[in-house]
This record gives C-alpha cells, structure tokens and sequence, in this order.
C-alpha cells in the first residue's frame, strides 16, 4: 500500500466518534430506550471494527526492533495516561484502579501491543483465523481470565485483528468488502436487532472482558451470545464501514488523529463517571449524546490539541 487511504481514515474518524458516544454513554442502562438502543448499536462493532482496521494498517514484522517500536508507540503512552488517570482520580478523592487493567479505553493499547507481537508467527499458522474464532469462544470457559493485561479482549478480538491483516494481504480494504446497498441493509438490520434487545440486560456480554461464568446467564447462553455476537460484528461492522465516504471531509482529520482523541477523552472520561449531574443530563439524551460526541472528536483531532499535546502521546522519541 502506497500513501494514505482517505477512506480508511475516514472509518477511523466514525469509529473514534463511536467510542466517544459509547463512552458518553452513561450509566447502562440508563431507563432510555433509545439510548440504550444506541449504546448496543454502537458496541456490536466499533471496537471489533477498530481491532479490524489495526489488523489492516499493521505490518506483520518481528525481531527486536519492531518490538521495541511498538512498546515506544502503545506501552509508553499507556504508562503516561495511566499515570494521568491515577491523578484525577487522587484529585477527586478516588482511589486508582491497578496498573495492568487499562480501564477508560487504554486496555486497547495492550491488546494492540500483543496482536502486533505475535502477528509474524500466528499469521504463519495454517487455518490461524477460524483457530482464533474458535480461541475466542473457548476462553470465555477460563474462570480467571479478565481485565488483567486485557487478556480476555486481546483473544475474543483477535480473529477481527487477523481478519484485517488478512484484507491487507489481499489488497482488499475493509471499506471495500461489502458494497453500499449490502452496507445500508446490515446497518438497518443492527439498528433494529440493538433496539429490540435494548429491552433485556445483555450489556454486560458485550465487552469480551471476562468469563462467562460471571455473565450470570450461564455458560451455555454466555458461548451462544459470544458467537452471535462475533457473526453480528463481522457484518455490522464491515456493514457501516461500507458506507463511510470516500473523498476528503471532516471525519478524515479526525481519523488521522484518531489516537490523540482515543487518548484524550480518557481523561475527561474519569471525572465524568464520577459526575453524576453530567452523565446524569447527556448520558441518556440522545439528542444530546451524539452531537457532544462529534464535537468532542472533532476538538480532540484539531490541530492546536494534536500539536499542544504531541508528547503526551508520544512521550518517547522514535528510536534511531
């Protein structure tokens, strides 16, 4: 791949948006139909599709200097945010949560940080994807995997991570998988599906983050839900990807700086989860939501922000 694809950019700039909204998105549920409708909208894909597009921008590359390379782009920074976490939480009378369970987003960051470690050996694994489907559902049958290390999201994401290195290989970008009239009926069959179920509390299926036994349902329905719910990503997700725009717009720049605004909003996620008057007004407003959501993205993605908080996320120089 040569130069940058506007279209993959502008999938990262809605899928950042998605992560802000869901995020925003506060408590569930919230008593709202439609907030709660949108939230499993939103969590049905967004986060598979980002683990699918990383997939597609990665380099399958070993060796030393690969890894370090990327411990000085996802393991430097997540120490930074970690620590910046840990201080507004002091400042607002909270204790802060431990160090390996990367809670208000930066768990990605480990996870990304894994894929990209063993990418150079699983991608040699013969069948490596229908193996990483079948991974993903048998490790929820692991009683103490959780949110240490992200473990468990690092496995139930990986097949949508090797699915996109897959795209890469065969020069097929994510955008391009499914045609826009296939895209626009698969977004309106998950928009219906997240309305129905937002009348049940299934939120807690959706995240990939721990056993099934602590789902509560029992380990039966926690298997079935987590296969519907990879089959319900993989075509909602490539779905709505499928419909982002091609040229030059609004989303790009946010796409291109999309790990400052993944980054950023962290930090004013954790004073929000502990503001019950502003969760309280914009958490189950959708009206409200969705605009402070596009805002939020577009400000974190501009350029005085990006180049004012530069080090931040980017605390190390590149190695020479």
């Amino acid at each position: 791949m040569t130069g940058r694809d506007t279209r993959i950019d502008n999938a990262k700039g809605l899928l950042i948006i998605l992560v802000v909204m869901g995020h925003l998105a506060w408590p569930v549920p919230s008593g709202d139909r439609a907030a709660d409708a949108l939230y499993f909208f939103v969590y049905f894909f967004h986060m598979p599709m980002f683990a699918l597009v990383s997939g597609y921008l990665s380099r399958a590359e070993a060796g030393r200097a690969a890894l370090v390379r990327n411990a000085r782009l996802l393991l430097a920074p997540y120490v930074v945010f970690f620590a910046l976490h840990a201080l507004i939480l002091r400042l607002m009378g909270e204790p802060p949560y431990p160090f390996l369970q990367g809670l208000y987003g930066l768990w990605y960051l480990l996870s990304l940080f894994c894929w990209r470690a063993i990418l150079p050996y699983v991608r040699r694994i013969p069948f490596a994807l229908p193996a990483s489907i079948v991974l993903a559902l048998a490790v929820g049958f692991v009683p103490f995997i959780g949110l240490d290390l992200s473990l468990s999201r690092t496995l139930v994401l990986l097949p949508f991570f090797l699915a996109g290195h897959r795209l890469r290989e065969k020069g097929t970008p994510p955008t391009a998988v499914f045609g826009r009239p296939a895209g626009a009926m698969l977004v309106a069959a998950g928009l219906l599906l997240a309305w129905w179920l937002s009348g049940y509390r299934f939120q807690a299926m959706l995240y990939g983050n721990g056993p099934y036994a602590a789902l509560g349902p029992g380990l039966g329905v926690g298997l079935a839900a987590r296969a519907i719910q990879l089959a319900v990503a993989f075509g909602l997700g490539l779905g709505a990807l499928a419909l982002v725009p091609s040229g030059g717009n609004p989303l790009t720049r946010i796409g291109r700086h999309s790990l400052h605004a993944y980054l950023l909003h962290s930090l004013l996620l954790v004073p929000y989860r502990l503001w019950p008057a502003a969760y309280g007004t914009l958490g189950s407003t959708v009206w409200l939501l969705v605009p402070a959501a596009v805002l939020l993205a577009w400000l974190l993605a501009s350029p005085p922000v990006v180049k004012a908080t530069r080090r931040l996320i980017a605390p190390l120089p590149p190695a020479r």
